[in-house]
């Protein structure tokens, strides 16, 4: 990691001056003067509130702290309403509420002529209601019946008459019953494929919303069906200058970064499948494998995480052997190459999900992890499934702890059937018992307490996988 090196100001603090009497100081340090006789009459303010200076000739009624707008002194002064009346079909501009007398709306005329006035009187209670209606009420309540009228009219032509109208909403509620059936239907084969002794995980979780409970199983199903998209074919055919070897040794350094960076490790799977995504694609020469990697891992930080590496962090942990042009460069191009489509469905989320379904405990899960960030070493487990490998990672590790090893409920999740999965764990735990002698960061890092020590479990014999 790059050493920043910070300096503190050589500058003495700034040494806030003594208010002067009668001087309030606002928060810009700008001082107002208060005359002397409204002191006793300075209150505190909020900060939406303004100070306001009022002249002492004002028969002495000063208020400070106010707004001015707040002081209605004048009684002829009348308050107004901030908005119409918004609940209104048609909008009148003539008609104004007042709120200071509810019940009744001024009509505005453009005319000063008085109507002729018709009342109406009503007895409530032994008293006498007199209620005034005039030539201009009677406009403007013709005007909203009018309106209104029109609003209805609108309506039904639409949908062009009475019998147009039944047979929208005929058809509206035969769609909604025929999506009802549809999803019936594929509940029922849900159901169907379930087995006997099936374990339903996700259930206890149905009242948390974070963790989607509702929609885990639809996720991960749509993750294998995009999982297809992203296969590797073989690629070092191609690649002359380049060997397994070479790319075993680019991932171990790339675990080294993800451990000295603290990255998530689906920073460090997503980078690994970067790599071999754009090998297949672009002819490289074996100077530029360290810059298409430090470039994957500086992608999937943007993607994963919160907070990623500079690229002057990466320009250092080359070794300074690529210039920052160089870098941004290679980002681009391997953006180009790809299309941008980074969301890849990676093996260590199924690894997880399949873990939860399977129950186990966090060392089993820790050890599955161990046997599958070794899997990223080994070129010849590119042309298997992320889904597989998670799966093969899972059974190897369930084996290892004397358990049932393949569950219907495993099953039903993965889609794998045992048979399926048994030759992949088999291929598993030969690399685990014959792994690199000369790159060690995998194992060291997962020999520590922090991960229960996975790293020192004996691998199976092959007679385990008979």
């Amino acid at each position: 990691m790059m050493n920043v090196r910070r300096t503190k100001s050589q500058h003495k603090p700034h040494e806030p001056e003594q208010a002067q009497p009668n001087q309030v100081k606002s928060s810009t340090q700008i001082p107002i003067k208060i005359p002397t006789t409204s002191q006793n009459t300075l209150k505190a303010t909020t900060a939406s509130q303004v100070l306001v200076q009022v002249n002492n000739n004002n028969n002495n009624n000063n208020i400070i702290g106010k707004r001015q707008g707040d002081s209605l002194q004048d009684a002829t002064q009348k308050r107004r309403a901030a908005f119409g009346d918004l609940t209104n079909a048609c909008k009148d501009q003539n008609v104004v509420k007042d709120p200071l007398k509810k019940g009744k709306v001024i009509v505005k005329t453009g005319t000063t002529k008085v109507g002729k006035k018709k009342t109406v009187t009503a007895k409530s209670d032994g008293q006498e209601k007199v209620d005034v209606i005039t030539d201009e009420k009677l406009t403007s309540l013709q005007g909203i019946i009018e309106c209104s009228q029109k609003s209805v009219k609108s309506s039904e032509d639409s949908c062009g008459s009475q019998e147009s109208l039944v047979s929208c909403s005929q058809e509206s509620g035969n769609k909604d019953v025929n999506s009802s059936d549809q999803d019936q239907e594929d509940k029922k084969e849900s159901e169907q494929k379930k087995p006997q002794a099936f374990d339903d995980v996700d259930k206890e979780n149905l009242g948390d919303p974070v963790q989607v409970a509702v929609y885990a199983f639809d996720i991960f199903q749509y993750y294998k069906e995009r999982e297809l998209k992203f296969m590797v074919t073989p690629y070092l055919s191609k690649q002359t200058s380049l060997t397994s070897n070479m790319r075993a040794i680019l991932v171990d350094w790339l675990v080294e970064v993800q451990e000295n960076f603290e990255l998530n490790h689906e920073t460090l799977y997503l980078a690994v499948k970067l790599v071999d995504t754009y090998l297949s694609y672009k002819k490289i020469e074996k100077e530029h494998l360290q810059l298409v990697g430090a470039a994957s891992v500086f992608i999937s930080c943007k993607f994963d995480e919160r907070c990623p590496p500079l690229v002057e962090d990466f320009l250092y942990i080359c070794d300074d052997a690529y210039k920052r042009r160089e870098f941004l460069t290679m980002e681009r191009t391997i953006l180009k190459t790809i299309g941008f489509d980074i969301g890849m469905p990676l093996s260590y989320r199924f690894l997880r999900r399949y873990a939860k379904c399977a129950r186990a405990t966090i060392e089993t899960l820790t050890l599955a992890r161990f046997v599958l960030e070794m899997s990223l070493m080994e070129y010849n487990f590119i042309t298997y499934r992320d889904s597989e490998l998670a799966a093969g990672a899972l059974m190897l590790t369930l084996k290892m702890n004397d358990t049932d090893d393949w569950t219907p409920t495993l099953s039903y999740y993965t889609g794998y059937e045992r048979s399926h999965i048994l030759p992949i764990a088999k291929a598993l735990n030969a690399y685990i018992a014959l792994p690199p002698k000369q790159l060690t960061t995998i194992r060291s890092k997962y020999s520590h307490k922090v991960f229960y020590e996975v790293a020192k479990t004996q691998p199976l014999p092959d007679s385990a996988f008979d």
